[in-house]
This record gives C-alpha cells, sequence and structure tokens, in this order.
C-alpha cells in the first residue's frame, strides 16, 4: 500500500503553518491548469517562433550557410507544408515536455497548476526528482494518444490519477499555504 501524501504533510507540518494538503484535485481543475499551460506554451511557442524568424531574416544566416554546404540547400524547401507541419508539431512536443519537466520538478507545478492551487507528488507524499518529472511529462502523450483516455481515468479512480499518473507514481492534491487567517481550512478524512 502505498504512503498518503496528507499524513506526509501533516507529519511535516510543524504548528499551524506550513503547507495544507486538503485533497486529490479533480478533472475539471487539472483540465483548466492544462487549458491555462497549453496557452502559455503556444504563445512561448509562437514567440518564439518569430523571433528566430526574424532573427534568421536579419542575421545573414541563410546566406552564411549557403555558402558552407554549397549546392544543399540547408532549408530543403522542396518538402513542403508536410514537412513544415511535421517540424513544428515535433518542436512544439519538444517544447512542451521541456515546459512541464521544467516546472514540476523546480517547484511540483505547472504556472497552470500553480495557479489553481495544485501540486504534483510522488504517492508517497515527496516531490518529484528530475527523471520521474520527465517521464511524466512523456507519459502525457500515453494518456492523449488513445483519444484522450488516459485523461479520462481520472474521472473514475479513487485518487484521481490519469495514465500518466499511474505510470509514474505520482498524485495531483489542492495545496495550499496556512496563513493565520486562513486556519479554517479542513483537512480531509483520509481514504
Amino acid at each position: 500500500m502505498t504512503a498518503n501524501p496528507f499524513r506526509a504533510a501533516r507529519q511535516a507540518r510543524a504548528g499551524q503553518t506550513g503547507e495544507r494538503f486538503v485533497g486529490y484535485a479533480g478533472f475539471v481543475t487539472r483540465t483548466m491548469a492544462m487549458v491555462i499551460d497549453l496557452a502559455i506554451i503556444f504563445v512561448l511557442w509562437v514567440v518564439g517562433g518569430m523571433t528566430l524568424e526574424f532573427f534568421r531574416r536579419t542575421s545573414g544566416i541563410d546566406e552564411l550557410l549557403r555558402l558552407l554546404f554549397g549546392a544543399l540547400d540547408w532549408r530543403n524547401p522542396g518538402q513542403g507544408l508536410a514537412r513544415n507541419l511535421l517540424v513544428s508539431l515535433l518542436t512544439l512536443q519538444f517544447f512542451s515536455f521541456l515546459y512541464f519537466t521544467f516546472f514540476i520538478r523546480i517547484g511540483g507545478a505547472t504556472i497552470g497548476k500553480y495557479l489553481l492551487g495544485l501540486r504534483v507528488l510522488r504517492t508517497n507524499g515527496r516531490p518529484l526528482r528530475t527523471g520521474r518529472a520527465a517521464l511524466r511529462a512523456l507519459a502525457y502523450t500515453l494518456s492523449s494518444l488513445p483519444l484522450y483516455f488516459g485523461f479520462l481515468n481520472i474521472l473514475i479512480d479513487d485518487r484521481r490519477r490519469g495514465w500518466h499518473d499511474l505510470i509514474t507514481g505520482t498524485v495531483v492534491v489542492y495545496y495550499w499555504r496556512d496563513y493565520p487567517e486562513t486556519l479554517a481550512v479542513q483537512e480531509p478524512v483520509e481514504p
């Protein structure tokens, strides 16, 4: 049986201050956090793409690469729209992987999760290390491939876990930072 993150948080808390874990995050809250994260990723991706395109057009890098590689056209425009779309999707997937891995590793939450008061923890209540955060980011793909069934598992699991959570041994919980004026927050009954 896995440890309960609520018990670990209670044991780590000194007095009435600290983080308070008040329940497993549900489908709607996690979906809203994901929408926020995807919007941030999209904006950063578009701005980054525009910046790189501006740099490419104004820096003379195209001419330098043509000089270095001669007859080989480094951009190979003959591949057309399919190639550009594939490169764009792979770039977006890689950028998303970095985003989710970085934020889950450094703070236990992406920006969207942080804004909604969520945190990703291992099932024993400890934070994720880099390898597990990276695996969790990769496992999002497995959760989304068969028509997002892996995310729908959040609706039926007793601890509100998607396939990516089951694969990596994680849970997503609501958390609050206790301050004297918020001491009325109740802790859930342990399952």
